[in-house]
């Protein structure tokens, strides 16, 4: 049975079993970590993330537009004699499992496949450690909890590990972030695109581009990230890799149906007033209108570009392009839920000129822009006994102490 549709938390508890197998050929020989251990304690951290544009399309390829944001995973680490890694989690029910990266997971275990792609890259890493894990972030709820906690595994990893050319590693946040997309996604066949470990990594407002060059994602950090968003935890856990796999799976269905119908068609390039000349050449009107809306998606995307690229954007400007993105993924994409799309509008009604649902969608947080009276949206969600966080820019993973 396949284990992508695991929960964060599923993998965060490390439900795993193990089978012993040091072949060198898997790159766990005894000869890649350290007789010793580290002898200091050291705490890493990473962010979470909101995702402002391009929601649910860079698994098709297109730009996205994110914010890391300053509610943060931690990890401190304590150094141990030789054996399986003890990873402490004091807030959940149960308190402790082990890590062995001498023998392979049967399920997904990120830790294990972040720590295998540093050992891959030449990275010894210590032969025992005591890990304690904690998070600031709202657990499956679409604030990318799982890479904040990937992106400050990785961190750590760098910190306490050796290798000949540990400062290049430790000094290019955009290869690093590509390393822990590899131990999260590529080993264990995830759903979903690049943009959470990038965000959660670098930290900051980012633009994130495929690229023609070396690289298969750009990386552009725009100056004016906005500063009046409310972050909302709607209670409602969502299934994170499910949705991306139904919605990923649905969107490039019927992207290709249109490559195949209308000549010259290209997601990334063709204008919407071109698709409207030969959108009729696809029969299936749901396949037309799931096109339809992913090149307005695109378009809005590139339009919240253009403005934070030169300056700070006004609210009620934020607030209408949030809504018109949210319209299309709740009606096009399928990913919103009744009570999100009714806590939406009504913060609306309460002054917030707009927002959107955050994430894969399915359940989890939803965003607004906080408008002139804070007040008055924060009394709605107090009433309601909802979650909320005023969030802003934060910096990417980093070493604590």
């Amino acid at each position: 049975m396949p284990f992508w549709w695991r929960s964060w938390l599923s993998w965060f508890l490390l439900r795993v079993h193990f089978r012993h197998n040091n072949s060198i050929e898997n790159g766990f020989n005894s000869g890649n970590t350290k007789s010793g251990w580290s002898s200091m304690q050291v705490i890493s951290s990473a962010p979470g993330r909101i995702c402002l544009f391009g929601e649910h399309q860079d698994y098709l390829g297109l730009p996205v537009i994110a914010m890391a944001v300053d509610l943060r995973f931690y990890i401190q680490y304590n150094p141990a004699p030789a054996g399986p890694y003890r990873i402490r989690t004091p807030d959940l029910a149960e308190k402790e499992r082990s890590l062995d990266l001498h023998v392979d997971p049967v399920g997904d275990d990120y830790c294990w496949g972040i720590a295998r792609v540093l050992m891959d890259e030449g990275f010894t890493l210590p032969s025992g450690g005591e890990f304690t894990f904690e998070s600031k972030i709202p657990v499956r709820a679409g604030c990318s909890s799982s890479s904040a906690m990937s992106a400050a595994w990785l961190r750590l990893l760098l910190e306490i590990g050796e290798h000949p050319e540990k400062e290049k590693y430790i000094n290019d946040p955009v290869l690093c972030a590509q390393l822990v997309y590899r131990g999260e996604k590529e080993l264990f066949q995830g759903a979903g695109g690049m943009m959470d470990q990038y965000t959660c990594y670098i930290g900051g407002l980012l633009h994130v581009y495929p690229d023609s060059g070396d690289l298969p994602y750009g990386v552009e950090e725009l100056p004016y990230p906005p500063g009046e968003i409310l972050l909302v935890d709607s209670g409602d856990p969502k299934d994170t890799q499910g949705v991306l796999s139904r919605a990923g799976d649905t969107a490039r269905k019927y992207v290709k149906d249109a490559v195949d119908s209308i000549p010259n068609f290209s997601l990334e390039s063709s204008t919407l007033t071109y698709f409207d000349l030969f959108g009729g050449r696809l029969k299936d009107d749901r396949a037309r209108m799931h096109v339809r809306n992913q090149i307005r998606n695109r378009d809005l995307c590139q339009d919240a570009l253009r403005l934070l690229r030169h300056g700070p954007v006004e609210p009620g400007v934020l607030g209408a392009l949030f809504r018109e993105e949210h319209e299309i993924l709740a009606g096009t994409v399928g990913i919103s839920t009744l009570k999100i799309d009714a806590h939406l509008g009504a913060l609306r009604g309460e002054g917030s000129p707009g927002g959107k649902i955050n994430g894969s969608g399915g359940g989890g947080t939803f965003f607004c822009v906080q408008g002139s009276d804070p007040n008055r949206l924060e009394a709605y969600l107090q009433k309601r006994d909802l979650r909320y966080f005023p969030v802003h820019s934060e910096p990417g993973a980093r070493i604590e102490s």
